[in-house]
């Protein structure tokens, strides 16, 4: 903790020293509202979460669609075109709106801010709201597909600030139709609760209610958002309203699937992730997924020499070896990483007292003697994890999901008796996930199209044909033309 503020403390006096936001101010985005909320404002607030939770859901889907069709095509061989390509193209697009081609810390730190007579690219105006609402709002899609495409280039393009600017739109376009409304319609019983002589409607509220919405929809974060939002404008009299904002938000988008933009691109990639807020249920047993003891490469407590350690990191693929007494009897003793492996083998292969004939040592109390006085065993033991976490085999595949999912485990070791009988990894989990997800996909779709071709059709209530009732017939599915 002492650590953690000390480095607290000198990141502010290094913010307030250099002015990185030319401002005099900590955050970039920090604001001062002289009005507070009042309780019909909660609508529109939830109006603006599903809307932003919609968005940024099309965002995220439309994001990874190009980054998948992007790794895929002939694309990725021209990568540094590009890239050019894409600013060219953003520059051109952004030159013909002034919202687009603004600084994008300047643009979100004025939609933010609150309307005190100075005008701000036409926000604050009352002479073409309208028009000023449809640049925000085109502004907001422009936004969506520039930051789209954007997202997986060879250059680094976050989504993290344009989402922001993009909800800060959308919010601001919302709160200033609502200020219309006001204006036009003071009399209506929605707008009983405010003051005649006072503003009542913020719209820059609205956009920091819309610019935390669609992160929130972006990301899959809720009070994350809020203490960030709250950091960045230090306006603690909002939390409420953009804390019911971002859950709408949130709800909206999770309707649609539970991955945000960062799990997409780790399930895009093939990384192993389970998500902690997804519950996998899954079908078998153990013994179903795990590799076999037979197909694995193990390590034996004592035989193995420097040469035979070293053709065994060259040629194996895998990242670790689950170390037993004998290839015999399989009695599981430990498991040891590749890379640890690798770095006590270089170490043995500079010394002098090694060669490639030096027997190794993997387990505690193995007798191992070396062929000759001059040379010394190479001790893996102090890199050997003697209790590696095991199941036994049999055990249900939920429970080893569960395991996974809840300690953050690469593999577990299969046993019986204390004898190796495979390995599962995360990995597996992940695909036997994968796999079974596309086989519900698979079967529910016969059921489906049988529900529709059992409809009953449209039937006249004459029982004489058409042809007797002087109509030309009607194609059916009994019809020989089709």
């Amino acid at each position: 903790m002492w650590r953690s503020l000390f480095c607290a403390t000198a990141a502010a006096v290094t913010l307030k020293l250099l002015n990185p936001f030319r401002n005099g101010k900590l955050v970039p985005f920090q604001v001062t509202y002289d009005r507070t909320w009042d309780l019909f404002e909660l609508w529109f607030f939830v109006t603006i979460g599903l809307v932003c939770g919609v968005v940024g859901m099309l965002q995220n889907r439309l994001t990874l669609y190009l980054m998948e069709y992007r790794q895929r095509s002939v694309l990725k061989n021209f990568a540094r075109g590009e890239v050019v390509v894409v600013a060219l193209g953003t520059a051109l697009i952004s030159y013909l709106s002034v919202y687009l081609r603004a600084d994008m810390v300047t643009l979100v730190s004025n939609l933010f801010t609150e309307c005190t007579g100075q005008e701000t690219d036409g926000l604050c105006g009352h002479k073409d709201r309208a028009g000023n609402v449809a640049s925000l709002l085109v502004t907001s899609v422009l936004r969506v597909l520039l930051t789209s495409v954007a997202c997986g280039l060879a250059v680094p393009a976050g989504m993290f600030t344009p989402s922001m600017a993009t909800g800060a739109s959308i919010g601001r376009a919302f709160g200033m139709v609502v200020q219309t409304m006001h204006e036009n319609h003071a009399s209506w019983r929605l707008f009983a609760a405010c003051r005649p002589d006072v503003p009542c409607i913020t719209p820059g509220v609205y956009a920091l209610v819309g610019a935390a919405s669609m992160l929130a929809s972006t990301t899959r974060m809720t009070v994350t958002v809020v203490v960030i939002m709250f950091e960045l404008t230090d306006a603690l009299i909002y939390v409420l309203p953009i804390m019911l904002a971002v859950t709408v938000s949130k709800s909206v988008a999770d309707a649609f699937g539970k991955d945000g933009y960062f799990e997409g691109i780790i399930h895009l990639n093939g990384y192993p992730f389970l998500s902690m807020d997804q519950e996998y249920v899954l079908h078998g047993s153990s013994d179903e997924l795990m590799v076999r003891a037979s197909e694995m490469t193990v390590v034996t407590a004592t035989g193995e020499t420097l040469q035979s350690i070293s053709e065994l990191l060259r040629e194996s693929p895998f990242s670790g070896f689950p170390v037993v007494r004998s290839r015999e009897s399989m009695q599981l003793i430990g498991y040891i990483s590749k890379s640890d492996m690798a770095m006590v083998a270089e170490r043995a292969r500079i010394s002098s007292l090694h060669t490639d004939a030096s027997p190794c040592c993997f387990a505690h109390g193995s007798n191992v003697e070396p062929p000759s006085t001059q040379l010394q065993v190479v001790d893996f033991r102090p890199w050997v994890d003697s209790t590696p976490i095991t199941i036994s085999h049999g055990t249900n595949i939920n429970l080893v999901a569960e395991t996974f999912r809840q300690l953050g485990v690469r593999y577990l070791l299969i046993v019986h008796h204390g004898a190796l009988l495979g390995i599962i990894t995360k990995k597996d989990i992940v695909r036997a996930v994968r796999m079974q997800s596309r086989n519900y996909a698979r079967a529910a779709l016969p059921p489906l199209l049988a529900w529709f071709s059992s409809l009953p059709s449209r039937q006249t209530d004459s029982p004489l044909p058409q042809q007797q009732r002087g109509r030309p017939p009607i194609l059916s599915s009994e019809s020989p033309a089709l």
